[in-house]
């Protein structure tokens, strides 16, 4: 396969890899009324942070790990939300959980890193998006961060919006 596009953007890694740090960095200074008040779609900063936390098992191991170890396995839709509530983690602090976070993730970017192409380009078959590849799944949790890195970043800014004054001109 000599001149195909290699089945992964750096960037992809880079960006999963950088999380944990990014939201440690938006979120620690904060007071805990900042951190734990929910935002406009119900959740809490701290709150997508414990989410993040929950889906490492059941939608990167659990989804990764058959694929690589069997031909076109299929991969169960997660519900999310349940996923959360059910792991308890949302009543853990912040700083533990950024914690977690960091170790989850230094772990799963050493092992996807060490991936080959080969590897990246194995596949399976998700029950509401079909067909994925290994490589398919790292690019979603990277824009999945990234989406989530947003919202923080939203839910932060709402209340310094509220007080710009007339500077609320300026987008």
């Amino acid at each position: 396969m000599s001149g195909a596009r290699p089945p992964l953007l750096p960037a992809a890694l880079d960006v999963f890899a950088s999380t944990p740090a990014t939201l440690r960095a938006l979120l620690t200074p904060l007071p805990e009324q900042a951190i734990s008040a929910p935002g406009d779609e119900g959740w809490s900063a701290k709150d997508v942070v414990a989410h993040l936390v929950s889906l490492y098992g059941p939608t990167l191991v659990d989804r990764v790990r058959p694929i690589l170890e069997r031909d076109e396995p299929q991969i169960p839709n997660a519900d999310e939300a349940a996923i959360l509530e059910a792991s308890g983690l949302r009543h853990k602090a912040l700083a533990e959980l950024l914690d977690q976070f960091d170790r989850q993730r230094a772990e799963a970017v050493a092992w996807l890193r060490g991936l080959s192409d080969e590897q990246l380009r194995r596949a399976g078959v998700h029950s509401a998006a079909g067909r994925v590849t290994v490589a398919d799944l790292i690019h979603h949790k990277a824009w999945h961060d990234l989406l989530h890195i947003e919202q923080v970043c939203r839910m932060i800014a709402g209340p310094l919006d509220e007080r710009r004054g007339a500077m609320r001109v300026f987008r």
